[in-house]
Parts: structure tokens; C-alpha cells; sequence
């Protein structure tokens, strides 16, 4: 019983039988009035399901369910009627905002019958995002790791970019930020199929020839051909299709922040400085979205903000960001700076750091409130 079931009506006996007969099956909580339940669901909640009766004085049923449905989506609704009532609960459920309604008198068996199925379609409604959210994206970094081994440059690009996206993604407040993080992580995909000299001389900063160009830019749609074929990652598809498509082509907001984090990339890669960086994506709007270039300031501001410390391998946390590359005993490069260092690359330099004979110390950016623990080996 760790789900939560709020029971909402304006008049407390109806409330006291609801917890008399359910207590024994849910974690029950109730609320004297539709403002009350609002109280309740700002400081207490979200719940697994709501149970409201449609006649509240101040807010109706439908009112404070559609209410719900706003800002508590995952939430189920169900609501109380009496027969003369069926009306407005029959557009309240068309409206979408209620699950189920039942009629009054509803006796227990019923009721218990219909929160039990609440219950079973938020349980699924939670399963399927932690399938979105848990597994899809462990299968992606699986992804996102081989391609550090095909192509650790074109790797290396799309982390740098990826701390960049999550920080303008933040700023903007824009939803679902998992997806954005996504489309940052496979936007390097499809370089696999670019010969390594162009992708090098991109990252580099060297004039491509046109040939060379057009070559460069079928990588996006080869990535977004391959990420269709994944259920449900069309938007991501859409983000990382069009990261090079310029304003006039209407591309998706996401794929105008994968622009301008990658290019942003590639031209301090290059050795501009972050301030000319910035300055010639602002002198070029119809290429960079203004929001997006001013959200883009905004978290280097935030960046800036950080701690400049040179770090044994055995000291370096997950968040931290490289300054300088790290480079093998051999003289490979095995990540480029501006990366973000990641549980995954922790791995790979506590288990082989002896291996590959990697030089310490490793001068990192730590921000002002992360406190620079060793990391368990």
C-alpha cells in the first residue's frame, strides 16, 4: 500500500466513511472541499488517485479535477455523482478529466473496485515511464559508449554538447528534459559513416570544401533515420535530425539547442574564446535562435562559477567538467576538454587508468557546492 488515495467532499461524515470502509486495503487521506484538496496536493502530494464529489461550494468536481489534470497528470481521477448529475459527468469524462465516475449511493464494493483500477492504470501509466525514463536510456548510453569506441572524437562532441543542452534546457524550463539529454547523446551517431579527416577538421575549426560539407551534413539524417526505428523516440528523431537546419527551415526547438551547444563546441574546440564564441552566434540570427544563444550565456555564466582543481583519478566525481584533455602514456587523446566526466568514464579511469598509464593529475572544474569526495573504487 505506498500509493496514496485522497478522498475529496465538503461534508466530513461522507469523508469518515470513506476511511471506515477502505482504510483496511489503502493509504487513505481526505479533504473537507475542493481549495482544501488543492492545500493537500501542493504540500502532500502528488497521489496515485484522487476520488471527488461533483457539488462542492467555491469549486466543483469537474472544476478541481480539471485542475488536477493540469498539473498533476499522472494522477487519477475519478469522481461521485448523484443521478441528477450524470449530465456533467458525462463532459467531464469526455473532457478527458476524469477517469471514471460512479454514481451515489455507491456502495464499498464499488467503490474499492474502481480505485483498484485507478490504481492499475497509474501503476502502468508510472511502468511505462520508468521503461522511458530507466531502460530506454540505459540501452541509449550502451549507445552512446560504443560510439566513444568507433569514434571517440565525434564521442567527445556530443558530451561536451550534451552539458551545454542540459543547462539551456534548465534555463528555458522547458518539459521532458530527458528527451533533450537523448537527442545530445545519439546527435554524434550517424558520424560513424563520416570519412574521420572531415569530422576532424570540423571539430578543428579547418574550412571544409563544399564536397566535404555536403558529406558532413548527411549526418544528421542518417542518425534520425536510424532513432525513427526506436518506439517511442520520434521527437528525439526530430531533434537530432534537424540540429543543422537553419531558422528559416523551421526546425524543432531542441534541435536549435543541439545547434548552437554543438557549434558553440566546435569553435571553442577550435581556440575562440567563449565571448567571440558568443558574439558571432548573436551577429548571425537567422542561424541561432536568440533565446536559445541567451539561455547558451546564461549557463556559462553558471559554469564560470566553478572551481578550477587538479584532481588524482581516484578523486574525480560524476559532474565535473575537464579543462584540459586526458591524454593515455601514449599520447591519445581520450577525452577532449569541456566534457563532462560521467559514471562511465569514472569506470574506464579507475579500472584501466594503470593500463593505459593516464597522466595526473586531471584539472577539472568543480562547482562552488560540489564538494570534491573520492570516488569508491
Amino acid at each position: 500500500m505506498s500509493e496514496r488515495i485522497l478522498f475529496v467532499d465538503d461534508e466530513k461524515f461522507v469523508l469518515e466513511t470513506f476511511r471506515r470502509n477502505l482504510h483496511r486495503h489503502f493509504r487513505i487521506e481526505t479533504a473537507e472541499g475542493a481549495m482544501a484538496a488543492l492545500q493537500q496536493l501542493e504540500t502532500n502530494g502528488p497521489f496515485a488517485v484522487i476520488v471527488s464529489d461533483l457539488k462542492m461550494p467555491k469549486m466543483s468536481g469537474v472544476e478541481l479535477l480539471s485542475v488536477v489534470k493540469s498539473r498533476y497528470p499522472d494522477t487519477i481521477r475519478i469522481m461521485l455523482t448523484g443521478q441528477g448529475d450524470l449530465d456533467a459527468a458525462m463532459a467531464a469524462v469526455n473532457q478527458g478529466a476524469i477517469f471514471r465516475f460512479l454514481t451515489k449511493p455507491c456502495s464499498p464494493e464499488a467503490l474499492l473496485s474502481a480505485v483498484n483500477d485507478g490504481l492499475g492504470q497509474h501503476r502502468l501509466i508510472m511502468a511505462e515511464r520508468q521503461l522511458l525514463q530507466g531502460t530506454l536510456r540505459g540501452c541509449i548510453q550502451v549507445l552512446s559508449e560504443l560510439l566513444a569506441l568507433v569514434s571517440p572524437k565525434a564521442f567527445g562532441r556530443g558530451e561536451q554538447g550534451k552539458a551545454l543542452v542540459s543547462d539551456i534546457v534548465q534555463i528555458l524550463n522547458l518539459e521532458g528534459a530527458w528527451k533533450y539529454e537523448l537527442a545530445a547523446m545519439l546527435s554524434q551517431i550517424g558520424c560513424i559513416t563520416l570519412p574521420p579527416t572531415i569530422l576532424e577538421r570540423r571539430i578543428s575549426g579547418k574550412e571544409l570544401s563544399a564536397e566535404e560539407e555536403q558529406i558532413f551534413l548527411m549526418h544528421p539524417g542518417i542518425a534520425g533515420n536510424l532513432l525513427r526505428n526506436i518506439p517511442r523516440l520520434e521527437s528525439v528523431a526530430e531533434m537530432v535530425s534537424g540540429q543543422e537546419l537553419s531558422l528559416a527551415d523551421r526546425p524543432t526547438p531542441g534541435a536549435m539547442i543541439l545547434k548552437a551547444a554543438l557549434d558553440f563546441t566546435d569553435m571553442t574546440s577550435a581556440g575562440i574564446s567563449e565571448e567571440e564564441a558568443l558574439k558571432r552566434m548573436r551577429e548571425q540570427p537567422k542561424v541561432y535562435d536568440v533565446r536559445v544563444v541567451n539561455a547558451l550565456c546564461e549557463a556559462l555564466g553558471r559554469r564560470n562559477r566553478s572551481e578550477m582543481r587538479c584532481l588524482a583519478i581516484g578523486e574525480l566525481r560524476e559532474g565535473m567538467v575537464l579543462v584540459d584533455p586526458v591524454i593515455s602514456g601514449k599520447g591519445a587523446v581520450l577525452m577532449q576538454k569541456g566534457q563532462v566526466i560521467t559514471s562511465a568514464a569514472l569506470a574506464r579511469f579507475i579500472n584501466f587508468g594503470a593500463i593505459l598509464g593516464i597522466k595526473e593529475p586531471l584539472c577539472v572544474l568543480v562547482k562552488m557546492e560540489q564538494d570534491a569526495q573520492p570516488v569508491a573504487d
